[in-house]
């Protein structure tokens, strides 16, 4: 297990008991309260949660906006592979991932981070002012690549961000505080999607135009940078250079390559890092095929997406209010085992429940707000399950990894995510225009699903190996001394 350095060394902290250890920055925990009301009190995580809410925010915004018209001109020019030309924009996202990740690891851990996601942030905006000047008007595959550069601009700013604030969590809060620092950041993260996504964001573009709403979107990042400023100092920034160290190059691969030794000799952080990856690969195929299925199955405009990713984000939030409390009653792997077969079934449900309300209610059809209502119920406890899969296992993630590598870490746990996800988002897509949203949403939910349910059944077999290897010995003790006498 990492030690609990979290301390810079050179903060004068008032002593501290055994029963209160020091937290991180010099900020001395004078009890055990781990409420997001005590979280919030620290001042410096604030103000990185403050960053976080506008930034996440104003990306939702953009990624709704980027949808929106991607296929608004598939439409417009009557073009086919709509589910296919959507898909490619978040793989345009989430490729930079592949390619810049593990340099944002090495990055983040040798810079100051507070300086790193203040100019990523400055970056971001820039690659706002890019969209603005693509103009409707120039040939529709000129229009489509240049969206797909700029997303893949803007991805590659923020593929510096993510790891630097994953890893400065950590370090702005004690341990013993990180559990509910990590569910405030997934319910930001989830708010940020109801507000910026679901609610927000369309009736800013309704209201001002998707031209207003990136300028918007633009200051958002800018105050976001003021933020992240005033954080204090990471550690690398105030290590001393060490004059005997290799080229930058050499010292660019060799910390890749230690990244990726801590993470291959540490079973339970593989085991996080599959986790969150299984979460965040499904969650990236059902946004790339999540427009098609509004509109073409339940029979809404593209525009009223939030019915769907509304609910959804309330279920999360549900999740990550209660995660905290099951997690400290039940093994956390077996939370997440049971969170990802449930998934899988309320996706599965969430796919079939307009052919299923056909079957129920025949005659002149089912209703669209009984759909409605449905659809938005399992999407729901699948935003539910999807909270209890993500929170304990980025808290496993940051419990195991070191200071000073923590950042390679996340990187490292980005570019995994994204590799793995770059095919099936893009067959997903594929195969939707070819079969149907529908099918493939339900061959998506068989996978999870069946990866949840064989996992439950591993794992209890596995505890019971380990409660009849102790039966056994606990048999064998008394006997086995009397008769060796």
């Amino acid at each position: 297990m990492p030690t609990e350095e979290h301390s810079s060394g050179s903060l004068d902290v008032p002593p501290v008991s055994a029963a209160h250890p020091p937290s991180p920055r010099g900020i001395v925990s004078v009890d055990r309260n781990d409420s997001f009301k005590d979280v919030l009190r620290n001042g410096p995580f604030l103000r990185l949660w403050l960053a976080q809410a506008i930034s996440q925010t104003a990306q939702n915004i953009i990624n709704f906006a980027l949808l929106l018209r991607v296929r608004g001109i598939v439409e417009d020019r009557d073009l086919a592979q709509a589910n296919t030309a959507i898909s490619l924009v978040i793989l345009a996202f989430s490729l930079p991932s592949v390619l810049f990740g593990p340099i944002a690891g090495v990055m983040a851990d040798r810079t100051n981070r507070r300086t790193l996601m203040a100019v990523v942030n400055v970056l971001r905006a820039v690659a706002v002012v890019f969209f603005l000047g693509i103009q409707l008007d120039w040939q529709v595959q000129t229009i489509l690549a240049a969206f797909y550069v700029g997303t893949f601009v803007f991805g590659i700013a923020g593929q510096f961000f993510a790891p630097a604030q994953g890893a400065t969590i950590p370090d702005l809060v004690p341990r013993h505080q990180l559990m509910s620092a990590n569910a405030l950041f997934n319910l930001t993260f989830t708010a940020a999607q109801l507000i910026g996504f679901a609610t927000l964001g369309p009736l800013l573009i309704k209201v001002l135009g998707i031209e207003t709403v990136f300028v918007l979107t633009i200051v958002a990042f800018l105050i976001c940078a003021g933020l992240v400023v005033s954080l204090p100092p990471s550690r690398a920034a105030r290590a001393a250079p060490d004059p005997n160290a290799p080229s930058p190059m050499a010292r660019l691969w060799s910390d890749i390559r230690e990244g990726l030794v801590f993470i291959l000799q540490d079973p339970f952080l593989m085991r996080a890092i599959a986790y969150l990856t299984l979460a965040a690969t499904t969650f990236q195929m059902v946004a790339a095929l999540g427009p098609e299925f509004i509109q073409g199955v339940i029979g809404l405009d593209k525009e009223d997406i939030g019915y769907i990713v509304a609910p959804a984000g309330l279920g999360i939030l549900t999740g990550v209010l209660t995660v905290g409390r099951v997690v400290k009653r039940y093994d956390r792997g077996a939370v997440i085992n049971w969170a990802m077969a449930m998934a899988g079934l309320m996706l599965f449900l969430l796919a079939i429940s307009k052919d299923a309300l056909d079957l129920l209610i025949p005659g002149d059809g089912v209703p669209v707000s009984l759909e409605v209502a449905i659809a938005g119920l399992f999407a729901a406890l699948l935003g539910v399950c999807n909270a209890f899969i993500l929170v304990p296992a980025q808290t496993m993630l940051q419990e195991r990894s070191h200071e000073h590598i923590r950042a390679r870490v996340y990187a490292t746990f980005f570019t995994i995510s994204n590799t793995v996800a770059f095919v099936p988002i893009f067959f997903a897509a594929a195969s939707a225009d070819l079969f149907g949203v529908v099918q493939v949403l339900v061959v998506v939910a068989l996978g999870v699903g069946g990866l949840g349910a064989t996992s439950i059944v591993r794992g209890r077999q596995l505890e019971a190996a380990r409660w009849a290897r102790i039966r056994t010995r606990h048999r064998q003790g008394p006997e086995a001394l009397l008769g060796d006498e």
